[in-house]
C-alpha cells in the first residue's frame, strides 16, 4: 500500500545525515545545440544524448520492484529512429549509465528549441516517470564560442574509424577512445601549464578561450584531472603556429577542428592509435613551417549542458509520479525592513515545478513562504540551529552549512546542490552551491 505521509522532521534528518545513501539520482547529458543536416529536416545529436544514474537510493529500488526501473522497453534499438518513437535505454543496477547514438529529429526548422524527455516505468505507478533534459536550440551551423568552465565533449573523426570520443572509464579510471559513451569535460583556461600535474594552486581565466590556450580538463563524472594541453588551430593536417595568427582574433568555437599540444614537448599531440589514446610526435612541413599532423590527432569541441534530478520516497512509494521534480535554478537574497523597521533579509528560490503541496527547507528548519511566490524570510543562525537534531550539522573553522531541501505534501524528498553557510561567530551568511562532481563521486 502507498504510503501518503508527510515528511517527519527526524525522517529529513535521517535522510540529511547521508543523502547520498538514499537518493535516486538521473543526469541527463547532451549537446546544448541540434545540428540540422544540409539540405533536410532532420537535426543530429552530436555527441549523443546519455542517461546516468547515481545515488545508492536505487539499489532498494531495483530490489524492492524485481530489477523493473526501467526505461521504455528491454531491447535496445538497432536502426536510426526519430524522436517520435521511444528509445529503450539499458539502465540495469549494474550499468547505470547509457548513451543513445541511432537518435535523431524529424521535421526541425533552425532555432527551433526542444528537449529530450527520459520516462521510468515501474510496476507500481499507473504512469511514467518523465525526467526533462535542458533545453537544445535547432543551429544549422554551430558557431559558440568555448567559454573557459564549460562543459564539452571532445571527439575524432576518421574515415575509417567513424566517431570516437574522449572516455574517462571508471575502471581505473583510465581515458579511452569510445564510440558510445564519452565524458563531459569542464574546460579551464588557465594561465599558467602545470606539466607534473602538481597540486599547486591553479590560475584560472574566464571569458572566451583562445588559439594557443593552456587549458586544464576535469571529467565531471569521476573527477579525474586530465594533463594539461595547448589548444592548436589546425589547417589541412598541419598545426598553425602561434606567431601567424593573432590569437585574440581566433577563439575556439564548436565543431572546428584542432590538435591537443602536450605541454612537456610541442611537437607531441594527443592522438588515437590501436583504439588508444596516446601522443603523436609531428613531422615538421617545412614550406609551411606547420607540424604535419593526421586524422588520429584532430580534435573536435562541443559544448554540452545537462539536466540533474534527486527524489527520494522518505515515508515509502507514493501511488503517484515522482515528477515533476521542483528544481531550483538560482536564490536571490534581498535586504528589507518590517513595517516597524526591524531589519529582515527575503530569500526569492527561482526555479520550476513549485507547487503548494512543496515545502522547503534550509537544514531542519522549515523556511515561511509567501503565498504568492515562492519567497521565504532567511532564517538567523539560531532559528535553524533550534529545530532538534540540527547538532548533526558540523561547524568547520567557524562556519556551519544547512542544506536546503524540497519536500512534498506525501512524503518525497528532493535534495538540491545549495546550502546556506552562516559565520558562527557574528551570524552573516551567505549562499553556496556543492562541487556537481561531487554528486557522482560514489555511484
Amino acid at each position: 500500500m502507498a504510503a501518503e505521509m508527510t515528511v517527519t522532521r527526524e525522517k529529513l534528518a535521517e535522510y540529511l545525515a547521508a543523502p547520498d545513501k538514499f537518493d535516486c539520482g538521473i543526469a541527463i547529458f547532451h549537446a546544448d545545440v541540434i545540428t540540422m543536416s544540409p539540405g533536410t529536416v532532420n537535426g543530429y545529436f552530436c555527441p549523443p544524448p546519455q542517461v546516468r544514474l547515481f545515488g545508492d537510493g536505487w539499489k532498494k529500488l531495483f530490489d524492492d520492484a524485481e530489477n523493473a526501473s526501467k526505461l521504455t522497453s528491454d531491447q535496445l534499438s538497432e536502426q536510426p529512429t526519430s524522436s517520435s518513437a521511444n528509445h529503450p535505454l539499458d539502465l540495469s543496477s549494474e550499468k547505470k549509465q547509457a548513451a543513445e547514438n541511432m537518435l535523431y529529429v524529424t521535421g526541425c526548422a533552425e532555432n527551433d528549441l526542444l528537449s529530450l524527455k527520459v520516462n521510468m516505468y515501474r510496476p507500481a505507478k499507473r504512469n511514467p516517470e518523465s525526467f526533462l533534459s535542458k533545453q537544445m536550440k535547432v543551429v544549422a551551423e554551430p558557431s559558440s564560442r568555448i567559454r573557459s568552465g564549460s562543459t564539452v565533449a571532445i571527439f575524432n573523426k576518421s574515415e575509417t574509424a567513424g566517431t570516437r570520443y574522449l572516455h574517462v572509464s571508471s575502471d581505473g579510471p583510465h581515458l579511452i577512445p569510445s564510440h558510445d559513451n564519452w565524458s563531459p569535460l569542464v574546460i579551464y583556461h588557465v594561465t599558467k601549464p602545470n606539466p607534473r600535474q602538481r597540486q599547486d594552486p591553479v590560475k584560472l581565466k574566464s571569458g572566451d578561450i583562445y588559439h594557443g590556450s593552456f587549458v586544464k580538463l576535469v571529467d565531471r563524472i569521476t573527477g579525474v584531472v586530465l594533463p594539461d594541453v595547448r589548444i592548436m588551430k589546425v589547417l589541412e593536417h598541419g598545426v598553425i603556429p602561434l606567431d601567424e595568427l593573432n590569437s585574440r582574433n581566433h577563439p575556439v568555437c564548436q565543431l572546428q577542428n584542432y590538435a591537443l599540444q602536450m605541454i612537456q614537448d610541442s611537437k607531441s599531440y594527443m592522438s588515437i592509435h590501436d583504439d588508444v589514446i596516446g601522443t603523436y610526435t609531428s613531422a615538421l612541413l617545412t614550406v609551411q613551417k606547420m607540424d604535419q599532423i593526421t586524422d588520429a590527432e584532430e580534435w573536435t569541441i562541443m559544448s554540452t549542458d545537462e539536466a540533474k534530478f534527486r527524489f527520494y520516497e522518505a515515508m515509502g512509494p507514493v501511488s503517484g509520479p515522482v515528477t515533476p521534480v521542483p528544481t531550483i535554478i538560482d536564490i536571490k537574497m534581498k535586504k528589507t525592513v518590517k513595517s516597524d523597521r526591524t531589519p529582515i533579509t527575503l530569500v526569492e528560490f527561482i526555479g520550476s515545478n513549485f507547487r503548494n503541496e512543496h515545502q522547503i527547507w534550509c537544514g531542519l528548519h522549515e523556511l515561511r513562504q509567501s503565498p504568492e511566490r515562492i519567497t521565504c524570510f532567511h532564517p538567523t543562525h539560531q532559528e535553524v540551529s533550534n529545530p532538534p537534531g540540527s547538532e548533526m550539522f558540523r561547524e568547520v573553522s567557524g562556519e556551519v552549512g544547512f542544506p536546503i531541501t524540497i519536500t512534498r505534501s506525501d512524503g518525497v524528498i528532493y535534495g538540491t546542490p545549495y546550502y546556506f553557510v552562516y559565520n558562527i561567530n557574528n551570524g552573516s551568511s551567505r549562499l553556496e552551491k556543492i562541487d556537481p562532481l561531487t554528486e557522482f563521486t560514489n555511484s
